[in-house]
């Protein structure tokens, strides 16, 4: 694996995207990397994680400084990209105060579907922004989410219009409580409907797949679509490990599974270095957090083209955080 240093000097070289402005110009920071970067190319999503997760960002906490700057990244990556929001604006936010009196904001953007029955449903991906602070400035948690979710972005945009619609979220207060997930669902902004969304896509915390060497799929139960579509990308990623069949509501998917939806959430442990102030860029497994990312961007993708019923497949009044 790369040193600390060479990872540095790659994403240094990378650029500042489309802004006029560089959005980190101060000395000794780290760059963040094009919109239009390559297809989960790792010198950029490296610097996603490098920027986020700098000491300037104080990490991340909710209603800081580096809350603003994280959802100013954002906002100008999925400006860039072509993305729309659902106010058509390109603010993009949904503003709301956490239970600790914090404003923050989600960071919503949609890639519209293009089939005539099948467009109004929404295939949501999730990553949350915000850490906890105090020397704990969170390069797996969960800035390499984030990064997944920006190069997902990038690679859907790109292509043909999904028959589904694909929502991107970057979800603030997630170490509150996932508030951030629960405002989008329970108060949404004008624009997003929860009764059409029939998969949620989460990650959090992809970075330290060499910790145990496996990633977690948490919800993909046997029988489902999210299961069979992470099965059939398997064989093109056979440096990595995935565990199904196991659920999860200690992330936002929470928010989407307590309402019945189907749900896939990507986690790779992190036993030494969670919540720690030892989570930082330099020990993150890059080359497996970006193939995690691919995989999931694959399985969006399926999932977003399928001709299944994943409708029918939300089951309304019943709780599938359990299985």
């Amino acid at each position: 694996m790369p040193t600390r240093r060479t990872w540095i000097a790659l994403a240094a070289l990378i650029g500042t995207g489309c802004a006029d402005e560089p959005l980190c110009a101060e000395e000794g920071c780290v760059d963040v990397p094009p919109c239009a970067q390559a297809a989960h190319d790792a010198q950029a999503m490296f610097a996603d994680v490098a920027y986020l997760a700098a000491p300037e960002r104080g990490g991340r906490v909710p209603g800081t400084a580096g809350d603003d700057d994280t959802r100013a990244l954002i906002r100008d990556r999925f400006s860039c990209l072509g993305l729309t929001s659902f106010d058509g604006t390109e603010d993009y936010e949904q503003p709301f105060t956490d239970s600790a009196g914090r404003e923050t904001a989600n960071v919503l953007a949609t890639l519209p579907g293009a089939d005539l029955t099948r467009g109004e449903e929404a295939v949501v991906i999730t990553a949350h922004t915000d850490h906890l602070g105090r020397g704990r400035l969170g390069a797996n948690d969960n800035a390499s989410g984030v990064a997944a979710l920006l190069a997902i972005a990038a690679v859907l945009a790109d292509g043909p219009p999904p028959a589904r619609t694909v929502v991107f979220a970057a979800l603030g207060s997630e170490e509150l409580g996932m508030e951030g997930a629960y405002a989008l669902m329970d108060d949404p902004p004008a624009g997003f409907d929860p009764s059409q969304v029939v998969y949620n896509l989460n990650m959090d915390m992809i970075g330290t797949y060499d910790q145990t060497e496996v990633v977690w799929a948490l919800g993909a139960f046997r029988g489902t679509e999210g299961a069979a579509a992470v099965q059939a990308e398997m064989q093109a990623f056979p440096d990595l490990d995935v565990a199904l069949n196991e659920p999860s509501d200690l992330s936002d998917n929470a928010a989407f599974c307590e309402r019945g939806i189907p749900y896939l959430f990507l986690w790779s442990e992190d036993p030494r270095c969670y919540h720690e102030a030892c989570d930082t860029p330099d020990r993150l497994d890059v080359e497996h957090m970006v193939q995690i990312a691919h995989l999931t961007g694959n399985v969006a993708a399926t999932l977003a083209n399928s001709e299944a019923d994943l409708r029918g497949a939300v089951e309304h009044g019943r709780n599938v955080c359990d299985g």
